[in-house]
């Protein structure tokens, strides 16, 4: 057991108050409970040199990191909710987790499943975990391929003017860049005027670089200030007023209300993905309650003309047509943002331990506790032994 090693890799932001803060993932390092990566800019490495990542999430859209970790031929852990239990196919029960051909499932917010899951994949020969690292990227191959999803996009577009404006619109630069890239270079190379509307960010100059244009805006995805919404809502209205584009996407909350409100006001034609449904949906309490009926009717109004709405995954189509949000003819579900297989392909791992890797933003409502107390559970059986 002294080979294994937990780590965490992702941004820690003490300025968001849903935030693990920095001085607490500190403390786990200093303890030697686990190591504390970083965040960058380029996973691929950090992938290689794991044996396992691990995502205990308590609900998600479909998160890249765990299909680039498949693309890459890694097993791989994570929970049975919303989101990652697309994620692992052909699945079986074992106790109280489920094992597939390319992964485990285990019970969210539950230290005792993920511990058994993990104790699983400990035990299971070298060929079993190489089995499980290729069964997952042929899986991603056939069904996340970022080609399927370009060509939904293209498809979309296909009865627009040559060299007609297109708007994304986002609550990140980063988001724009880290999950839609390939996206908007190919929309580019067809001669499409690609426009982002998004918070000013490390990524803002990438997205310049590629030659697309940039418009900011201030945008916070946490506040319940109206004012502040309301400036983002006339900062969105007066921006496409002088655009006029010819086709809109909106992705996360706040632009998708707030856009898709301004579109259908301006008569552009947009289309919403909803990329999870955030944590008014998952939270629990009265506040929260009234929050999520407060987000679920802005939702119904503005997208009443908006011409779909994209979902990652079928629960969050569901809560949106049990809640009539939107009605069921107007939902498609997209296989995820899609990887780039290509450039997220096997390498050699340079490395002997075990790793196991959670790659997120360091929130608890990423299963980081449950994983922390995991390897802690693991030292102290190393330490009495």
């Amino acid at each position: 057991m002294n080979n294994i090693e937990f780590c965490l890799l992702g941004k820690a932001d003490d300025t968001n108050p849903s935030s693990i803060p920095l001085d607490q993932i500190k403390r786990w390092q200093e303890d030697k409970i686990l190591t504390y990566l970083g965040s960058t800019n380029d996973v691929r490495d950090y992938i290689a040199n794991a044996t396992c990542i691990v995502l205990p999430s308590y609900r998600e859209g479909i998160p890249i990191s765990l299909l680039e970790a498949l693309s890459m031929e890694k097993p791989i852990i994570t929970t049975d909710v919303p989101g990652c239990k697309e994620i692992i196919f052909d699945k079986k029960p074992h106790g109280n987790f489920y094992v597939g051909a390319n992964g485990i499932l285990c019970q969210p917010k539950n230290i005792q499943s993920l511990q058994n899951a993990i104790d699983f994949f400990l035990n299971l020969s070298a060929d079993a975990k190489i089995k499980m690292g290729m069964e997952g990227r042929k899986y991603v191959q056939r069904e996340f391929d970022v080609k399927n999803i370009i060509d939904f996009y293209q498809d979309k577009v296909r009865f627009l003017e040559p060299k007609s404006s297109i708007v994304f619109i986002s609550n990140t630069s980063f988001g724009m860049h880290h999950f839609r890239l390939e996206v908007l270079r190919t929309l580019k190379k067809l001669e499409f005027s690609i426009h982002i509307l998004a918070p000013e960010d490390e990524s803002t100059a990438k997205l310049l670089q590629e030659g697309f244009y940039h418009h900011p805006i201030d945008l916070d995805p946490k506040s319940l200030n109206p004012l502040k919404d309301m400036k983002t809502l006339f900062q969105i209205k007066k921006i496409l007023k002088e655009l006029k584009p010819s086709m809109s996407f909106s992705y996360t909350i706040k632009p998708v209300i707030y856009g898709s409100f301004v579109c259908n006001l301006l008569k552009i034609p947009n289309i919403a993905m909803i990329t999870g449904l955030g944590y008014v949906f998952v939270q629990e309490g009265i506040k929260k309650k009234f929050l999520k009926f407060l987000v679920s009717r802005m939702y119904q109004a503005a997208l009443l003309r908006t011409s779909e709405v994209w979902f990652l995954n079928p629960d969050d189509e569901k809560e949106f047509v049990e809640n009539k949000i939107i009605p069921k003819n107007k939902t498609f579900i997209l296989k995820g943002e899609g990887v780039n297989t290509e450039h997220f392909s096997p390498r050699p791992k340079n490395s002997n331990k075990i790793i196991f890797l959670l790659i997120a933003r360091m929130i608890w409502d990423k299963g980081i506790g449950e994983f922390v107390q995991v390897a802690k559970n693991l030292k102290s059986s190393k330490t009495t032994k």
